[in-house]
Parts: structure tokens; C-alpha cells; sequence
């Protein structure tokens, strides 16, 4: 007997090669890295004096519409101009849930729709509203009423959407 070694056989991986460089560019277009998605606000500015106060020409009757958004509701408001809506002793639109509000979905965005196209009908040339959440709302309600403030229907009412700090 002999302790010769045999050449060990030479393996064939050009089969394993052939689907490792298939397999590649299926997994990576496959995978999703990252998904954002931008809404377009702003945040309310502030100014040591009046800001765009000192434009030349006649003063602008200028329309601050604020939304606040409760766990009762909506409420509507401005300053710098009357709202040209019916408020309430206190100069406010209410718009109640009928019920509870715990979700976007029991919120009567349908009736904020309506206030806010009466109020752009009396000031045609405000395109900004500020967004006063409350502390116990919820994202999809923030966004719903960021929706519905933007437009209704096909009508654009208040595009320049502020979201302002949030009221207890």
C-alpha cells in the first residue's frame, strides 16, 4: 500500500455564480430602503415688530384665521378682521363632534368645510390658516384637518397651512 494523495476533482461553480448574479439585482429592487413623504406647512413667525407691517401703500385688512382642534371639536376664530360668519359671544365657530372624539374619522370635518368656505367667500384674497392642535389629538386627525383646510372639492380655500404650538 501506497500513501499516494489523489488530486482532488475541480468543482464546477459556474451554476452558483450564475444565480448569485441573478439573485442580486432581484433583491435590491426589492428592498425599500427608506419611504418618506413631505407635507407642506410652515411655522408662525416671530417678529420683535409687526411683521409685514411697514409695506408701503394702504393697509390690507388682513384675516389671521386660526382652527383649534380640541377633543370636543373644531373651533374657528380670527383676529385682524371679522370672520364674516356668524361666531358666538366669544367670536368663535364652534364645530362640535356630535359624539365623542377619538379618531380622525369622528371628527365633522364636512362641517369645518362648510365654515371655512363661507369664510373665504368674505375674504376671497387670505390663502393662510393656522392649525392649533390640542394635546390629546392625533396625527391622522392633524392631517385630516390640514386636508380639509387646503380645499374643498376642487375649490382651494387656505393653502398656506401654520401649525402652531399645541393648546391643553
Amino acid at each position: 500500500m501506497s500513501n499516494r494523495i489523489e488530486p482532488a476533482a475541480d468543482l464546477n461553480l459556474v451554476p452558483i455564480m450564475n444565480l448569485v448574479t441573478i439573485l442580486i439585482p432581484f433583491l435590491l429592487m426589492a428592498a425599500s430602503f427608506v419611504s418618506l413623504a413631505v407635507i407642506d406647512s410652515a411655522l408662525p413667525a416671530i417678529c420683535a415688530t409687526g411683521c409685514g407691517e411697514d409695506k408701503p401703500g394702504p393697509p390690507v385688512e388682513h384675516l389671521r384665521l386660526s382652527v383649534l382642534i380640541t377633543t370636543a371639536g373644531f373651533a374657528v376664530s380670527g383676529t385682524g378682521a371679522p370672520l364674516g360668519v356668524e361666531t358666538d359671544e366669544n367670536g368663535t365657530v364652534p364645530v362640535l363632534c356630535p359624539g365623542a372624539c377619538v379618531s380622525w374619522e369622528d371628527y365633522p370635518h364636512a362641517e369645518l368645510s362648510k365654515v371655512l368656505v363661507d369664510v373665504k367667500d368674505a375674504h376671497p384674497t387670505a390663502t393662510e390658516v393656522i392649525i392649533v392642535p390640542g394635546g390629546k389629538v392625533d396625527y391622522a386627525t392633524l392631517i385630516k384637518t390640514m386636508d380639509t383646510t387646503r380645499a374643498a372639492g376642487k375649490r382651494e380655500l387656505f393653502p398656506g397651512v401654520v401649525i402652531a404650538g399645541g393648546a391643553n
